[in-house]
Formats: structure tokens, sequence, C-alpha cells
């Protein structure tokens, strides 16, 4: 007479480690996404509170900071963004400030438009922050360049 061991037999341990690969075949990828949605929304986030900051600036001052490199903050917007809110892991940002000539009442006029570029190496971190952006603010795409007027038009 045989005596029954307790324990799993081998295929229902192969059955359960199945199952468990189908659920993280389901999950992982999932999770990717939702890794880099969040991602896209902090860059999204980020340009927000430099169009917050510009506008802030623009009530006090008459005209704007000069164009800083990739990753640099202006000096006189230092003190509402901080030092180090350009430079990120996934992403750099860069302020521009640019002048166009226009027409008003007959005259020449100088205006200033302000906008904020985002390098982002990876293509669908970038089209997701383009969408999030897209219809708020006037915008175009140069290669890994996504770049947002956020105040002037």
């Amino acid at each position: 007479m045989r005596r029954r061991r307790a324990g799993f037999t081998f295929v229902e341990i192969l059955t359960a480690m199945t199952i468990i690969a189908i659920l993280a075949g389901i999950v992982v990828p999932k999770l990717a996404d939702t890794v880099t949605r969040a991602k896209a929304t902090v860059i999204a986030t980020s340009v927000q509170n430099v169009s917050e900051a510009v506008a802030n600036y623009s009530v006090t001052h008459t005209t704007y900071p000069p164009t800083a490199a990739m990753g640099v903050v202006p000096d006189s917007l230092q003190q509402e963004l901080g030092a180090n809110a350009f430079l990120k892991t996934d992403y750099a940002l860069q302020y521009n400030n640019w002048k166009l000539w226009t027409m008003l009442n007959g005259r020449p006029s100088l205006t200033s438009i302000v906008g904020v570029t985002v390098q982002i190496k990876d293509q669908r971190l970038g089209q997701l922050v383009l969408a999030q952006l897209a219809k708020q603010y006037p915008h175009f795409q140069w290669g890994q360049n996504y770049t947002f007027i956020v105040y002037g038009l």
C-alpha cells in the first residue's frame, strides 16, 4: 500500500508558475506605462511652474530675463523656481526669451515671447508631455526638443 506524501506535485507547481508568469506579463507593461505617465505629469507640471513664474515676474518687471542655457534657470527666476529646477535625470528645460517686432497703431513695437523648451530623450515620454500641454500652450517640436510658448502670444 502506497502512502500519500504531503506536498505539491510537479504539475501543480508548474501550473502555479504558469499562472504567475501570465499575470506578470500583463502587470509589468502596465506598471511601466504608469511610471512613464507619472514622469510626463512631473514634466508638464515643471513647464506650468515656469509659466506661472514668468507671469509673476511680468507683474513687477517690464522686461523678461534673457535666454539661459539648457538646464540653467535664469538668475531672476531662481527665487521662485530654485537653481536646480531645469536639470533632471529624465529631461532638461531651457528658458527662451524671443524678441518680435510688431506693428502697434502704425508704429513698430518690440514684443517678448517667452517659451520653455523641454529636451526629452524618450520619445514615448515626449509624446505624453505633448498630449498634456498641447491644449494649454502653443508649441512646436524639433527632434527631442518640445517647445511651449508660455507667455506673449
